[in-house]
């Protein structure tokens, strides 16, 4: 059977191509989905024909190439190097050429026939005309020969090869479950983008238009609100101390700490460099990306800088905030991490 081999991070993968249309793209509904952000929505579609397989370009971005060369549409032999965006892939079809393009069409043996093939003792050719076997009777069929008679048949236990191949496909929800790509947590994830994300950027004069300033603040506000009801509810869990319970109030105070603290400094620079966007950001539709990358994701050191240029802000009573209002529409935290924060479609 003719396959894939798809050369990813992990090692190579194969892909059986059942099917007689399949479709490669990033979107959930393509019967070959690829998580790498150099993939189309719909990048391609692979189709069996009557000569063989063929591949088409559906109009992607970064194209499809095949041996190296680009291409909108081009048949498929064995051994030829298909790249898709950055990923490259491997067409394997190990049926013969005469088995893949056979003028003769399907051949049918009947049970008769088949028998004699195994048995080794096949009936000698007609010598008589054709007429005179046409006026004869029907000869009735042979029976065929019990399974002892096979004496060269092979049960799967015996030959592994007989062994039909089955291949189990683990079916995840999306969104639901982390992953290998989306190790969030289950409960988080309808508020954090996908991986890889589906969003794409929103265009002005060509161009990824950036976040403006009322809409970042939003942004930022939302994610202060874990922030705010962590303090609130230690303070008010403190408070309902004993006001001589010194140690009591360090105890109850330490944990509101490590969590506000892990909140802050772990999980958001986490969520800006894994996901593109913390989970105010995803509300307001908003993307942290690399200057010169509008699909790509900063590193967390970056993160971390960005993190810090916000402290900063604070810490000049929020006035660098409002180089958000240039034409740029860079901030503080923009300078710092050589990153911008653009609008997206959803």
């Amino acid at each position: 059977m003719a396959k894939l081999l798809i050369q990813e991070s992990a090692g190579v993968r194969e892909f059986e191509l059942v099917d007689d249309e399949i479709q490669i793209g990033r979107e959930l509904d393509n019967a070959l989905r690829i998580s790498d952000p150099s993939i189309s929505r719909h990048h391609a579609v692979l189709r069996r024909t009557t000569a063989g397989y063929e591949i088409q370009d559906l109009g992607s971005s970064n194209g499809v190439l095949v041996n190296g060369a680009r291409v909108q549409s081009s048949p498929l032999v064995n051994s030829d190097r298909v790249t898709l965006g950055q990923l490259h892939m491997t067409f394997v079809d190990p049926r013969p050429v005469e088995e893949v393009a056979s003028p003769l069409g399907t051949v049918r043996i009947n049970p008769t026939d088949m028998a004699k093939m195994h048995i080794g003792s096949p009936d000698p050719l007609p010598t008589e005309p054709v007429a005179s076997l046409q006026s004869k009777a029907p000869v009735p069929a042979r029976p065929l020969p019990p399974p002892s008679a096979y004496s060269t048949a092979k049960t799967p236990a015996e030959d592994p090869e007989l062994t039909p191949e089955i291949t189990i496909t683990k079916v995840t929800l999306p969104g639901t479950y982390p992953s290998a790509d989306n190790p969030a947590p289950g409960f988080l994830q309808p508020w954090l983008p996908t991986i890889p994300d589906e969003a794409e950027p929103v265009l002005k004069d060509g161009a990824p238009e950036r976040g403006d300033f009322v809409t970042r603040l939003i942004a930022y506000l939302l994610d202060l609100v874990p922030l705010i009801v962590i303090f609130v509810f230690f303070y008010v869990l403190t408070f309902m101390l004993p006001s001589n319970s010194c140690l009591l109030a360090l105890l109850v105070g330490i944990p509101g700490l490590v969590l506000s603290t892990a909140y802050g400094v772990v999980f958001l620079p986490w969520c800006w460099s894994r996901f593109g966007a913390s989970p105010g950001k995803k509300i307001m539709k908003l993307r942290i990306v690399p200057e010169d990358d509008p699909s790509g994701h900063i590193e967390f050191g970056a993160a971390f800088v960005r993190l810090i240029g916000h402290i900063v802000s604070g810490a000049l009573l929020y006035l660098p905030y409002l180089l958000i209002f240039g034409s740029e529409r860079k901030g503080l935290q923009d300078l710092f991490s050589k990153s911008v924060c653009i609008k997206v479609d959803k």
